[in-house]
């Protein structure tokens, strides 16, 4: 045993020293990719605002932990603890997560010289690939949940570790304890996000697709690429159900149920029909650039181009494992898709892990063309589609800004109203109960997402107070004091706002049985 440590450890310090090499070879690489991190997530660790859920968090950081682990994401918890983020501060943890989704996408690089083995025409893969993963627009809408932003970045950062440790046992027949970490940077990814399983699926597809193409990775057996598929499969298969085991005891002692869990299957909530119907809409949204903000129209074509040459280096190869190849080539292109199909519901763009990682590689996949002409024709098509969605990234970062600073100001104007109102009717706490929304008046060309450009004003509207909790909370944040209404004070709000003008119209703001009851809209709810 003493042995296999020795080795183990010896495998370690060889992998330390050629990302060290790497690195030292790769200066330029990492000063763009600093630029770029700097022009795509400036405003958020500059600019101070918050996102849905981050006023939780704010007011009570323990809330926030423990809802995390009722729903699964016990590793959110882990990496909040093990790095002592006891308390929530946007900034900083804004600035965690951009220092940490640099470093995943330059390791990403690494892993890449590594499967494939310091191939010349993979250089201007390493200066695209980063710069087109850290500026995909589907991140701004993850990222912009900043309770959770650099946990997220390192959970990623933790499944392409992942890959990189269970590769190097089955493709580099190293130490057999590189699985070990591998499997324990699974659950801990997995435990963070649901969405990083399909992640760590791509990761792994990308591994065996470059390592099948290395000219000095051979196997005594001629079927050894088939085995090295099926040991991929069956390490996923541990580290999934080890996940699913540890996701299990964290609930039984907690005394938590799985409903938000189960209730993610559109097979079982919403049928067959309905669940085939979400994942056909999914897969327009993506490879048709239905929604072209969030996935660009030229993803398809790239993608193709990059299949193509895919399959074309792998067939060169007169390998035995071809089969599985193509099979590890045709899932990476349903890759963006298989949370879709897992659970029969559409994704949230938030939860689209996935697509941003594809894109990225395969628009740097393009340009490893061996003739330079094409291949820097490439890199200059990759850079400008980069540049573009870039581009909309700010955008979207900068309408969150907007939405904030508009909430932050209407918060301001009802505070006000309110404490006059409850001044003048004798009341010593203020029980508040928002009837309807208000949307943030944003410019007519301000680019929206699927959270991003939603005010806290208009959030939950379906509760039982509509968005009141929400609006007390946000307000919580910026020092006003509200109490939360009960069912019945909520019912005898909408009972008493039919008759009151919409604010800021005069009387919009009415003090009634222990109440103050503010009309934000014509509508209701």
């Amino acid at each position: 045993m003493r042995a296999v440590c020795a080795d183990f450890w010896r495998d370690i310090k060889a992998s330390a020293r050629r990302f060290s090499e790497f690195t030292k070879c790769h200066k330029g690489v990492i000063a763009i990719l600093t630029l770029a991190l700097i022009f795509l997530y400036g405003q958020e660790i500059f600019y101070y605002d918050i996102s849905i859920d981050s006023e939780i968090a704010l007011s009570s950081q323990a809330e926030i932990l423990n809802s995390w682990v009722a729903i699964d994401r016990f590793g959110l918890v882990l990496t909040k603890k093990l790095f002592g983020l006891t308390r929530f501060v946007p900034a900083a943890s804004n600035l965690l997560m951009v220092l940490t989704l640099g470093f995943s996408a330059f390791f990403f690089d690494f892993c890449i010289q590594e499967w494939k083995d310091q191939e010349q025409s993979y250089k201007l893969f390493y200066y695209i690939f980063p710069v087109a993963y850290v500026s995909a627009p589907c991140l701004a809408e993850q990222f912009y949940f900043s309770l959770q932003s650099f946990e997220i970045a390192w959970a990623g950062f933790l499944c392409i570790l992942a890959v990189y440790c269970v590769s190097r046992r089955i493709i580099f027949r190293e130490s057999m304890l590189w699985i070990l970490p591998g499997i324990f940077m699974m659950i801990w990814a997995f435990g963070s996000y649901q969405a990083f399983v399909s992640l760590f699926i791509t990761v792994t597809l990308i591994s065996f697709l470059i390592c099948y193409q290395n000219h000095r990775i051979e196997f005594q057996k001629s079927w050894g690429w088939f085995f090295c598929g099926f040991k991929y499969i069956a390490v996923f298969a541990v580290g999934f159900i080890a996940y699913g085991l540890t996701s299990k005891l964290v609930r039984i002692y907690y005394h938590l149920d799985s409903s938000y869990v189960d209730n993610m299957f559109g097979w079982k909530t919403v049928g067959i029909s309905a669940a085939l119907n979400n994942i056909k809409g999914d897969a327009e949204r993506i490879y048709r650039a239905v929604w072209s903000t969030l996935f660009p129209k030229l993803f398809l074509p790239v993608l193709i181009l990059c299949l193509i040459l895919l399959i074309f280096r792998g067939w060169r190869m007169h390998r035995k494992g071809f089969l599985m190849y193509l099979i590890a080539a045709g899932l990476l292109a349903l890759s963006p898709l298989f949370l879709t199909i897992i659970s029969g519901s559409y994704q949230p763009i938030r939860g689209q892990i996935v697509f941003p990682f594809v894109y990225a590689f395969c628009l740097a996949a393009i340009t490893t063309f061996q003739k330079k002409a094409i291949s820097y024709l490439c890199c200059i098509g990759a850079a400008l589609a980069s540049l573009h969605q870039g581009q909309i990234m700010t955008q979207l970062f900068h309408t969150s800004y907007m939405t904030y600073e508009q909430d932050k100001s209407l918060a301001a104007s009802l505070y006000e109203s309110i404490e006059q109102t409850g001044t003048d009717a004798g009341l010593d706490t203020y029980t508040v109960v928002f009837v309807g929304n208000r949307s943030a008046n944003l410019p007519q060309d301000s680019l929206r997402g699927d959270v991003i450009g939603h005010s806290f004003f208009e959030w939950d509207a379906t509760g039982y107070a509509g968005s009141t909790n929400r609006i007390i909370g946000f307000c919580d944040t910026l020092g006003y004091d509200m109490a939360v209404p009960t069912e019945e004070q909520a019912q005898r709000a909408n009972q008493l706002a039919p008759e009151m003008p919409v604010w800021p119209a005069s009387g919009s703001v009415r003090a009634a049985d222990e109440i103050i009851v503010i009309r934000l809209s014509s509508c209701m709810t």
